[in-house]
């Protein structure tokens, strides 16, 4: 939003040589900026999905191991059940049945009983190697799954540290670059007073409504960061089915189409919000509020109308509005493309 507010004003603007070099080299700073932020938000992304994928992979083993080893107790105890049958027939030798059959007839049966024990006894043994086998290595899973989760949560914390840093550059050089333009509107228009200009996200003025349809307009009302991270991996089977936009602690998130209020709280997405649109089944979801904002629940909110404030409550350390879209109450589908277009 920085760098398109910079654009706006390089076009209004008078022609002077210097003015426009200066909002061109701050413009390409604003770029360069955003290109950094975005290069750390996709690493954060893929760290996130490597997490997940190593965590459902360590919980698969370890569900497997403890059915396996349930099974290997059970043929144990199944073997030690067959053992007892075969002594307390006197079947366990053929010498031993002949002798204290009382007849032809019951040796035959005693020995025919005695076979199929044996033959139960091989399958059931060829069984017990088979999981043996298996139960060695799933637990080698296991521990490569262990190694993976280690090494992805620590990328995940220094992916998170680095967002933090970059947050707060981006936002020092946002605002460095919101001062210039501001003095170049005064010194390039007499009796303006240097102020911020109007929809600077700083001032928590309401966005400009630019989009059609259902995205009216940025639902991040201030500088944003964003990667197409929908449908990537995440624990327990799930999949992302939003975009993660990073932002600075407090920026106000804002509506992105007219509709009612909903506020929703979880302990994985913390505090959010979802609005259901005007004139259709469409619904959209903001959640991780650092807290609510604006108009309370069963309310009416106009697009570009504050909701919420960007936060990190839920499942996450990162400040960041994770955002759906929901077209015809249905499924979520990727917002991505449509974000790009009005952030």
């Amino acid at each position: 939003m920085v760098v398109a507010a910079l654009a706006l004003a390089a076009a209004a603007l008078p022609a002077n040589a210097d003015t426009a070099s200066d909002l061109e080299t701050a413009k390409q700073q604003a770029d360069a900026a955003r290109a950094e932020l975005d290069a750390v938000a996709a690493r954060w992304q893929d760290a996130e999905a490597q997490l997940a994928e190593a965590q459902d992979a360590a919980d698969a083993a370890t569900k497997r191991i403890g059915e396996l080893e349930d099974a290997l107790v059970g043929a144990r105890d199944e073997l030690n059940t067959r053992a007892a049958a075969i002594f307390m027939a006197g079947a366990s030798q053929p010498v031993v049945a002949l002798i204290t059959s009382s007849s032809l007839a019951e040796a035959t049966d005693r020995l025919q009983y005695a076979s199929a024990l044996a033959q139960q006894d091989t399958d059931l043994a060829a069984r017990v190697a088979v999981q043996s086998q298996e139960l060695a290595w799933q637990q080698d899973q296991l521990a490569g799954a262990i190694a993976q989760r280690t090494a992805a949560l620590a990328s995940l914390q220094q992916q998170e540290a680095a967002i933090r840093a970059k947050v707060a550059e981006f936002e020092a050089r946002a605002a460095d670059l919101q001062q210039r333009l501001a003095a170049e509107q005064a010194a390039s228009t007499p009796g303006t007073t240097g102020d911020a200009p109007s929809g600077d996200p700083g001032t928590g003025s309401p966005p400009p409504v630019s989009g059609s349809g259902w995205l009216q307009t940025c639902p991040v009302n201030g500088p944003t960061s964003f990667t197409d991270s929908f449908g990537d991996p995440r624990p327990g089977g799930r999949t992302h089915e939003g975009i993660d936009m990073i932002a600075a602690f407090g920026t106000p998130v804002v509506a992105v189409h007219a509709g009612t209020v909903h506020r929703t709280s979880s302990s994985t997405g913390g505090y959010g919000t979802v609005i259901f649109h005007d004139g259709s089944a469409d619904w959209t979801f903001y959640t991780h509020f650092s807290s609510y904002a604006g108009p309370g629940e069963g309310s009416h909110v106009s697009a570009g109308e504050t909701i919420g404030l960007v936060g990190s409550t839920g499942d996450t350390s990162v400040n960041h509005l994770h955002f759906e879209y929901h077209p015809g109450g249905g499924a979520a589908i990727d917002p991505y493309s449509a974000l790009l277009g009005v952030c």
